[in-house]
């Protein structure tokens, strides 16, 4: 790696921006092969993914530190900030993340670590997760120092992206099922790319150092603490990208009364308002509502069934579901063996051939019952209320896709 230092550093000289970006980039790319697929074909012992797998990490983070001394700091940075002020806040941001970690596990419930905690394993964790930390930050600086310079905004981006990408595996982003994904992306990639960016925020104003205060303390406690929250993965998705966004408004409200000038510099890189942090994170909020994660859902009435109560075109919340307390003539959401989803009215219970109970359903507008009986695994949710006509939208598009049925 030494000789790969030798190598570049004429090059930087030269064109040290552009040369930085397609070194790292380079860097980068080598230590997750070897750390991910590599490791496998050069050994089968632990010495593979938890030592040459870290050793080309920090080859990597070598690289990128020398990248980042060689290059100089931003005009965003050159405005007078306090950095052990920087530093301080830095750390606290890094302290709150790991305080609402423990707070979800208030709420909700603590499990067992999945890792050791043996002194041998509690060393090899610290070079594992180390040596990614510092892969990551370095990187995040040389990073944010060359690409900034033509556009922070994609420096920042881009960074938190990429680097949160190299972290994982092909197979992580092609996992099958919906729900799979969603788990992955909402609950281990952007919390991941979210702290990054609050990282990279804190680099620019304090070095590496503010960006290792940010991220380290949540990879100490992840691999150190004995015992770690397992919420469902919706709250942990929220938190993980609520908590990163308090964490750049503290920024916002440190860097402008440490540096009024910067803030009245129309040139001057400025951080999310609050009214941004908010909007973003009602926005994960909606996400995740949409797709039932918090006990209720909308669902979109696509056909006439249920009029005149329920009108085609409206926009249906329905909310969590007993199977044990449901009465005849409740309105409820269930889902066919097909997937299809289908909001009727309960008009008969009975009891089926293994003497659980089972729900026969009607359209209040339709002559007959649903043809099978439902059992209480397929209930999804009972009818609260209404939007009356928002729906039309998703009709006529089907209408123009000949898939109305």
């Amino acid at each position: 790696m030494t000789l790969a230092i030798q190598r570049i550093a004429p090059r930087i000289a030269a064109r040290p921006a552009l040369s930085a970006v397609v070194a790292v980039t380079v860097a980068l790319v080598v230590a997750r092969w070897v750390a991910f697929y590599g490791v496998n074909q050069l050994t089968h012992s632990l010495w593979g993914p938890y030592f040459l797998g870290p050793l080309f990490w920090l080859g990597a983070a070598s690289v990128a530190f020398f990248a980042y001394r060689h290059l100089a700091p931003l005009a965003a940075a050159e405005h007078s900030v306090e950095p052990k002020t920087v530093l301080l806040v830095a750390g606290l941001v890094g302290v709150f993340l790991v305080a609402l970690q423990l707070i979800i596990g208030v709420f909700s419930a603590f499990g067992h670590s999945p890792y050791a905690h043996s002194p041998r394993w509690l060393l090899t964790n610290l070079v594992f997760a180390g040596a990614t930390v510092l892969m990551a930050e370095c990187a995040r600086g040389a990073l944010l120092r060359s690409v900034g310079r033509w556009s922070l905004t994609l420096a920042l981006v881009a960074a938190s992206v990429g680097i949160a990408a190299v972290q994982f595996t092909n197979a992580q982003f092609l996992q099958d099922g919906f729900t799979n994904r969603a788990e992955f992306w909402g609950s281990q990639f952007i919390p991941l790319a979210a702290v990054g960016l609050v990282a990279g925020f804190f680099i620019l104003y304090g070095g590496l150092a503010a960006g290792l205060l940010v991220s380290a303390p949540l990879v100490i406690f992840t691999y150190y603490s004995p015992v770690l929250p397992s919420a469902e993965w919706p709250i942990t998705a929220l938190v993980g990208v609520a908590g990163p966004a308090m964490g750049l408004w503290i920024a916002e409200g440190l860097f402008a009364a440490e540096d009024p000038a910067a803030a009245e510099d129309k040139g001057f890189f400025k951080l999310p308002s609050m009214a941004w942090v908010i909007t973003a994170v009602i926005a994960l909020a909606i996400f995740w509502f949409s797709f039932g994660f918090f006990g209720y859902r909308p669902a979109f009435v696509p056909s006439h069934s249920m009029e005149p109560h329920i009108n085609q075109g409206d926009v249906v919340l329905v909310g969590p579901v007993n199977p044990d307390t449901v009465k005849v003539g409740q309105i409820v959401l269930y889902e066919l063996p097909n997937k299809q989803r289908v909001l009727h009215r309960i008009i008969q219970i009975t009891t089926g051939p293994t003497g659980a109970r089972e729900f026969i359903f009607k359209g209040d507008n339709n002559n007959t019952p649903d043809i099978l009986p439902v059992s209480p695994k397929q209930l999804v949710g009972s009818y609260i209320g209404r939007v009356p006509k928002i729906g039309w939208i998703a009709i006529k598009f089907n209408e123009l896709l000949g898939r109305t049925q």
